[in-house]
């Protein structure tokens, strides 16, 4: 299956799985306060400015690596302090 053929609608419920991405599975949720996704236990806002219609596993996967890589480089910089 392509990813590009899993697409969310606003209307879905929680705990959609879109695929895998490095082995492991990326979930969409709808929490109390938006929209997030869920990969290897850690929960990731999802931006304002990301179509929650257009979001697939491809779009997923890039948030993820985007804010891991954050989260890294802002640890690393706070070691160096």
């Amino acid at each position: 299956m392509e990813s590009s053929d899993i697409l969310v609608t606003k209307n879905e419920s929680k705990n959609k799985n879109l695929g895998k991405h490095d082995k492991k599975s990326v979930y969409f949720n709808h929490g109390k306060y938006d929209y997030f996704l869920n990969y290897n236990k850690i929960n990731y806002k999802i931006p304002e400015w990301v179509p929650i219609e257009k979001l697939d596993l491809e779009i997923a996967s890039k948030l993820i690596e985007y804010k891991i890589k954050y989260a890294e480089k802002k640890e690393n910089s706070n070691e160096s302090d």
